[in-house]
């Protein structure tokens, strides 16, 4: 392990790996505002170009996290196996399976956006939703995961079996949770257009030469 004269090292490397954290998370919450909108009105280049803006911007922050996370890691375990906890452990995993779902939206979930673009999100065919819906959702889960082991202390003495208890049930709500969303919002939308059609079918024009009212 690196031995060190004083804490200023670790310090830095932990305050660079909270903004990479912040950032992320924050930015990632932004980009899910922003996927949102596209449930009620047509995709726009706009929104496509801010999509891309906003993942690069995420993907550096999850950048940030490997490097400090890194240095932060040989510090305290030399990249001695022995030397993990299970906590470290779940964390290494959260931030893989955050870089690699990063790659799915980069490489599947923005295209879609892109070729449906003058589309709502419902107009999207059912299963590419679902898959969109499912990389949403490990999204989030990831985020929150990795903040809350990165925030509370009393995960470090957990053993594997107390952590899955806690974080099997965020990923099963969270993605489930998205899921449903991604199904009826859709679906309420589509009905809502539906009635307003009918209604303004069935709205009497106004009359304009004055035929119907009185002489």
């Amino acid at each position: 392990m690196i031995s060190l004269d004083s804490t200023l090292a670790l310090d830095v490397a932990r305050m660079v790996h909270l903004l990479g954290l912040a950032m992320g998370f924050g930015l990632a919450l932004w980009a899910d505002v922003s996927a949102l909108k596209c449930f009620f009105k047509p995709v726009t280049d706009a929104d496509i170009r801010m999509m891309h803006r906003l993942h690069n911007t995420i993907m550096a922050g999850v950048l940030v996290l490997w490097a400090s996370g890194l240095f932060l890691l040989y510090a305290r375990t030399g990249f001695d196996l022995a030397n993990f906890s299970p906590k470290l452990m779940l964390k290494l995993g959260v931030v893989t399976l955050l870089t690699v779902n990063g790659c799915f939206i980069a490489y599947f979930a923005i295209p879609q956006y892109a070729i449906h673009e003058g589309f709502r999100f419902g107009d999207i065919r059912f299963a590419t939703r679902l898959k969109m819906g499912v990389i949403a959702g490990v999204s989030l889960c990831c985020w929150i995961s990795a903040l809350t082991l990165g925030v509370f202390s009393q995960l470090r003495p957990m053993d594997g079996a107390a952590l899955q208890q806690i974080f099997l049930p965020i990923f099963a709500v969270g993605i489930g949770g998205v899921l449903s969303f991604t199904i009826v919002v859709p679906f309420c939308v589509a009905v809502g257009l539906r009635i307003a059609r009918y209604r303004n079918r069935r709205m009497p024009a106004d009359p304009v030469d004055g035929s119907f009212g009185p002489a």
